[in-house]
């Protein structure tokens, strides 16, 4: 495949998301930690580069050029102009203009099945499996997730109460959320969103969960090498394209695969509470509403 000459205006986040299908499995996971440390790796020599990110010079040198930069340098420079985290306008921007009106549709899916491919290579059955363990061997899930996350973290709320596990979403910010944090207990297990830049609220929850000694899975894009150490186990999946409107379709898929294959761990339970919430809803509608898991 040729690849399509590089806009002087691209900005890193963007030719990782147009190029990073055709990187070989290597080169992708070196493109997708370089969007972590974003400046940052600007000041690193290619040895220095392949020592933080596990690899080595050469798989560094040859991750630029498959990204369609001229060398190290080049792809510095991109790295040192590149935002970690785009104002959602300009975001918004770049996706528009990427794609005409008429193809948004057709381009959202595309999108999304690239999305969903990548998901399957970045998650594991095994990293699965282990976070499933996980969720299933306490007594209660807690969702923290903030902005569009909040959203998020009350349907995993909602329909993991709905198998029978006592569940409850953090989604509170600033000071309030300390009265959040003085919920947990020891017998919680706690799955955080968190994308992009490493925020102080989750920082904090990190650090009360390990004095709790509770699990705690991260969902999240970029963050899983600053957090990786202070997490029990980690699911990478991506909110679309770097540096353009975000999506959080990948998310939701991750976040009901896991009830599923929690309600599986104790499926006669999972079965048991569906069935009291139907007959709870035909008591309040006086008529019969069968209601599944979504």
């Amino acid at each position: 495949m040729v690849k399509a000459v590089a806009s002087a205006t691209d900005t890193y986040a963007v030719r990782v998301a147009e190029r990073g299908a055709e990187l070989a499995p290597a080169e992708r996971r070196v493109a997708e930690l370089l969007l972590d440390l974003g400046p940052e790796a600007t000041l690193m020599s290619a040895a220095a580069l392949a020592e933080q990110l596990g690899t080595s010079d050469a798989t560094v040198v040859r991750t630029a050029k498959s990204l369609g930069y001229s060398g190290l340098a080049e792809l510095r420079r991109a790295l040192a102009a590149y935002g970690d985290n785009p104002p959602l306008g300009e975001r918004l921007r770049r996706t528009l203009e990427q794609t005409p009106g008429d193809e948004l549709f057709a381009s959202a899916i595309r999108n999304h099945l690239s999305a969903l491919d990548n998901l399957s290579r970045n998650v594991s059955p095994e990293a699965f499996q282990a976070a499933v363990a996980v969720l299933a061997g306490r007594e209660r899930i807690v969702w923290r997730g903030v902005g569009p996350s909040a959203h998020l973290a009350a349907y995993g709320q909602l329909i993991t109460q709905r198998i029978g596990k006592p569940s409850t979403a953090l989604v509170h910010t600033g000071t309030s959320f300390a009265d959040e944090l003085l919920t947990l207990a020891p017998t919680d297990a706690i799955v955080v969103f968190a994308y992009g830049r490493l925020q102080s609220h989750v920082r904090v929850l990190l650090e009360h969960a390990a004095t709790l000694d509770a699990p705690v899975v991260l969902i999240t894009d970029t963050l899983a090498r600053k957090l990786g150490t202070g997490v029990t186990t980690t699911l990478q999946s991506g909110r679309g394209a770097p540096g353009l409107f975000a999506s959080h379709g990948t998310t939701l898929v991750v976040i009901e695969a896991l009830v599923l294959a929690i309600a599986a761990t104790n499926q006669a339970e999972s079965e048991a509470s569906l069935t009291k919430l139907n007959e709870l809803r035909a008591a309040l509608a006086g008529r019969r509403i069968d209601v599944d898991t979504s």
